[in-house]
């Protein structure tokens, strides 16, 4: 020991002129003006049509920093300091474009893919006016009830926790809690939304999806490192999507660094995060990205609910491009996540309270998609998209209860993997600038092996809800038309068609959108869609028993159907703060529901177990209004205000109206946050941000207390279905990150809180073996985070 307390001293005496000149390095380099490349490429938004001579300058730089796009459309801004910047892109012909909130940092180089929309009328020169809406969706064809995401605010954005699920919370109309990231949209239930990635429908892209909450998991299986500029919808959308009820995250995949290999590493509480990206072969064009995360929640055991530290996750996403000469662009993109969760039963039978102290549970869930993506520009008036894939996703969950003998006994077996082949085509062609259409189709051909078991009693043998294995199709087309009438008016009209061939069931569906820029920074817009999805396969191969076997009650079910109304008012008070308003109208109709009884499909949030008969008799509707007030970053801060009043009703299989399980009846959110640049050459930075969402609680069944009490186990009053009400919630989350920048990387700590507060999340109620009573059904989730991220 005497000898290794010496050794260490002569190290410390020895390395310490090494370590005061590698102090003077550092504040040296920390000194110096640091800087980085801004590189990217302008292209038609609808042709992806280089625009050789296109302008991208720097807003407010003095002096002024710009240069234009080469004969591919590539352009690259070198020697910029490190900071943030608003970017302005334009080009003769074509509407400006503005890219904020620009970060400039160094170890990474900013690679912008940028795409500008041709104008209907003759521009002699650009202007550059406040009613420019620096959120407005990158789909040229959308026009209400949609704004463009990004990762960067993600990792910004207090309560983001990098999972673009919860990032949308913020957004007004849109609900989210800690146990889940399902996104509820304008009370609509979270499985009718719609994933697409790389322009494909997808499976819920969730770690633990649909084990909580059908259509909701645990967080994200998308790495913040992969996603590009993606857009998220909310109501009358426009007609190139179909399956979708409630709106659409549009996800779109970036592309690696053509010119040069950059990685980052980051280490946090929740696991490792691996990322990599670069050229194949420097000069050729060839990229590749790809990420790996591992994560193992046991390090989170003291702050975790019960058996919450059994959970482990991992996942990896990746694309690489290959751009031809005149074969067009291949790519090749995928997403892939395996998941375990389980729970332990308490062996001493004294210490039972409730029913989950008596299981014993496993549970696997895996997703998974990969897609080649060709895209070809015809002449100068068209392009070709088209992709294949192969995508699914899948869940084995096994419970056993424990008898009074510490005997376990099969209770709940689900065995569901779901897969399909999907081939998909449309044509973008540009009759003029005035006129575009976009016409395509998809065909997926689904498969599916389902067996899923439940005893009516633990000890008794479990029974068949669904035991099947088979295939079908989902056949979509569509077609649908932008007309810019003029500068200040644009519409866009489409009708998308579905068509189901496990009971040959078809939809047809219009769409129409309107846009009136009254006034250069006011503007007015309307949106109607009808919009259908298929409820999950499971429900469609239900069986009971017959006189001659098994039969399937539910097979011929009918698609849920939804008309969208939406009326818009936005206002550009200046050119960082915007101010909007939706009010909107849903009528849901040929919903699933019991006849005779109070359920409805609209309502459930998590029952697999599912046989009884059912018909499509069920209606539904839900208005509100959302109001938006957001201050873009600028000048180190921002500030983002929500709120939504709305109502949510539903008429199950007895015909009365009541409220919906989602019927919250307001959402308010507070956002904001502050950047400083610290060190002796303003290189380095600061960031504190912070979000308090005040949201109402869903709806509950009351407890009929007689039958609780006789059965032993909570049964709900559904004669008085919805009635009560859960507790209002109010989740405080916040974030401090500290980046620092050298000449060759940047490290990144971080801080993150979820539910500082530590409001508790409201399940409902179970029965207490042990004292004979009804108690809460609740948990607290704080989820910290630490991390430490690498970019070189």
């Amino acid at each position: 020991m005497i000898v290794k307390r010496s050794l260490n001293k002569v190290l410390t005496f020895s390395l310490l002129p090494a370590i005061i000149l590698m102090m003077l390095i550092s504040l040296n380099v920390s000194a110096q003006d640091l800087t980085q490349t801004i590189k990217g490429r302008v292209v038609d938004n609808d042709l992806q049509i280089p625009l050789p001579g296109a302008t991208v300058i720097i807003i407010e730089s003095d002096p002024l920093i710009g240069t234009t796009t080469d004969m591919d459309g590539y352009f690259r801004l070198e020697n910029v300091l490190l900071g943030r910047y608003n970017l302005q892109i334009s080009y003769m012909g074509y509407e400006p474009s503005i890219i904020s909130e620009l970060v400039v940092g160094s170890g990474k180089e900013v690679v912008l893919n940028i795409g500008l929309k041709e104008s209907s009328v003759k521009l002699d020169e650009v202007v550059i006016t406040a009613d420019l809406d620096k959120k407005e969706p990158i789909n040229s064809m959308a026009i209400i009830s949609s704004r463009q995401i990004n990762m960067e605010e993600a990792h910004r954005f207090a309560g983001g926790f990098d999972d673009p699920s919860r990032l949308v919370s913020a957004y007004a109309g849109v609900a989210s809690n800690t146990n889940s990231n399902a996104i509820v949209i304008r009370g609509n239930a979270p499985k009718g939304l719609l994933w697409q990635m790389e322009g494909l429908e997808i499976s819920n892209p969730s770690h633990f999806a649909n084990m909580t909450t059908f259509g909701g998991g645990g967080l994200t299986a998308l790495s913040s490192q992969m996603l590009a500029s993606s857009d998220f919808y909310t109501s009358a959308f426009p007609a190139e999507f179909g399956n979708a009820l409630s709106g659409v995250f549009d996800i779109r995949l970036r592309t690696g660094n053509r010119d040069k290999k950059e990685y980052t590493i980051e280490a946090s509480l929740m696991g490792l995060n691996a990322s990599a990206e670069g050229p194949y072969k420097k000069g050729k064009g060839s990229t590749y990205l790809f990420n790996y995360r591992y994560a193992l929640f046991g390090l989170f055991e003291p702050v975790l609910p019960e058996n919450a530290a059994l959970i482990k996750y991992q996942d990896f996403n990746f694309k690489t491009e290959f751009p031809t000469k005149k074969a067009g662009i291949f790519a090749l993109w995928g997403i892939f996540s395996t998941d375990y969760s389980g729970e332990r039963v308490t062996k001493d039978t004294e210490e039972w309270e409730y029913d989950q102290d008596r299981q014993e549970g496993d549970g696997n869930t895996y997703m998974g998609a990969f897609g080649v993506t060709h895209k070809l520009i015809i002449g100068k008036r068209s392009l070709l998209n088209s992709s294949v894939a192969v995508s699914g996703n899948g869940i084995a969950w096994d419970i056993n209860r424990m008898d009074t003998l510490k005997n376990l006994h099969p209770y709940q077996n689900i065995e569901s993997y779901t897969w399909k082949y999907t081939v998909s085509s449309y044509l973008n062609h540009k009759f003029s600038a005035k006129h575009t259409n976009r016409t395509g189709f998809s065909v997926d051909l689904l498969n599916y092996d389902m067996l899923i078991q439940e005893a009516p009693v633990p000890g008794q043998n479990l029974i068949d809800f669904t035991d099947d294995k088979g295939s079908s199709e989902l056949i979509q087309a569509f077609s649908q038309s932008r007309f810019d009438l003029s500068k200040k008016v644009t519409i866009n009209a489409g009708i998308h068609f579905q068509y189901f061939t496990l009971n040959n069931h078809y939809v047809i569906e219009p769409r129409l959108g309107f846009k009136w820029n009254f006034k250069p920074a006011q503007s007015l817009n309307f949106g109607y869609g009808d919009h259908s999805r298929l409820e999950m396969l499971f429900l469609y191969l239900g069986r009971q028993p017959g006189q001659n076997g098994y039969v399937q009650p539910n097979k011929n079910l009918d698609f849920t159907k939804s008309h969208h109304f939406v009326a818009g008012y936005n206002l550009a008070i200046n050119e960082n703060i915007n101010l909007g308003a939706e009010g909107y109208f849903q009528y849901l109709n040929s919903v699933p529901v019991m006849p005779g009884t109070s359920y409805s499909m609209m309502n459930v949030d998590e029952n697999w177990f599912i046989n009884d008969s059912l018909t499509n008799d069920g209606t539904g509707q839900n208005y509100g209004l959302d109001i938006t007030l957001e201050r873009s970053m600028n000048n180190g801060y921002y500030y983002l205000v929500t709120a939504s009043v709305f109502q949510a009703k539903y008429t199950g299989g007895d015909n009365i109206q009541r409220s919906a399980r989602y019927d919250k009846g307001y959402v308010v959110n507070l956002l904001g946050g502050k950047e400083w640049k610290v060190g002796k050459s303003k290189n380095n930075s600061i960031g504190v941000n912070g979000q308090l969402s005040m949201i109402g609680g869903d709806r509950i069944s009351p407890v009929d207390e007689e039958a609780t009490y006789l059965a032993k186990e909570v049964i709900y009053d559904e004669t008085r279905a919805f009635e009560a009400r859960k507790p209002n919630v109010y989740y405080l989350s916040f974030s401090f990150s500290y980046r620092r920048n050298k000449k060759k990387h940047a490290s990144i700590w971080s801080f993150q809180m979820l539910n500082a507060l530590g409001s508790p999340e409201f399940f409902g109620y179970k029965y207490n073996y042990k004292y004979n009573t009804v108690d809460k059904d609740q948990q607290t989730m704080m989820l910290p985070n630490i991390s430490y991220k690498i970019v070189f």
